[in-house]
């Protein structure tokens, strides 16, 4: 008889609300003054290209630094939390986060954020911090494919400070922001490809 490893099905996704408090998400946009923003590319990292019609949004890239060390410090043990509840992957750490601005009709299409060459080590969760309130930009949603059905995703606007996490294979986008400016940080949790 074959025992069987999980006996729970794990969602592969976890809204955290407000995770961090309106003044932690103030010293992280503070630290957007020390930024230089480029736009956003698309493609694997040895030949990213820029594709406006694909993505449109401006980055910059949010190393750790005496400024910043809190913020990994925090995410980090968030990571952890999640990972056991509702991934179980074998995870060994993240990338530095990416800064990105929305606005003005800029968007990200459908993508999904998993390689599709062979490298060493794989992104396997994808994070979003949403750090601009709701109520200050109109679209900008953020769309994730959770159930195969790329007709119904499940759509995310939350309070500033909250974490959308996903299985970095799960297709997903930021619609169009038309009025004002959305802003967040992007984070992906890496795994050493075992095949």
């Amino acid at each position: 008889m074959q025992i069987v490893k999980y006996r729970r099905q794990l969602p592969q996704f976890r809204l955290v609300e407000s995770f961090f408090s309106k003044e932690e998400v103030e010293k992280i946009i503070d630290l957007e003054e020390l930024q230089n923003f480029t736009k956003g590319a698309v493609g694997e990292d040895s030949s990213p290209n820029l594709n406006s019609k694909v993505r449109d949004s401006d980055i910059s890239w949010l190393h750790p630094s005496k400024e910043s060390e809190w913020l990994f410090f925090k995410f980090h043990n968030l990571v952890g939390d999640v990972n056991h509840d509702v991934f179980m992957y074998d995870i060994d750490g993240f990338e530095s986060f990416q800064y990105t601005k929305y606005k003005n009709n800029q968007h990200y299409s459908w993508h999904f954020d998993s390689y599709t060459q062979y490298t060493t080590w794989e992104r396997r969760i994808s994070a979003v911090i949403i750090l601009t309130d709701p109520n200050k930009y109109e679209g900008g949603e953020l769309q994730v494919v959770t159930n195969g059905n790329i007709e119904a995703p499940m759509t995310f606007k939350p309070p500033a400070g909250s974490v959308v996490f996903f299985a970095s294979w799960m297709p997903h986008r930021v619609v169009p922001v038309q009025k004002g400016v959305r802003k967040s940080l992007v984070a992906w949790i890496m795994g050493r490809r075992v095949c």
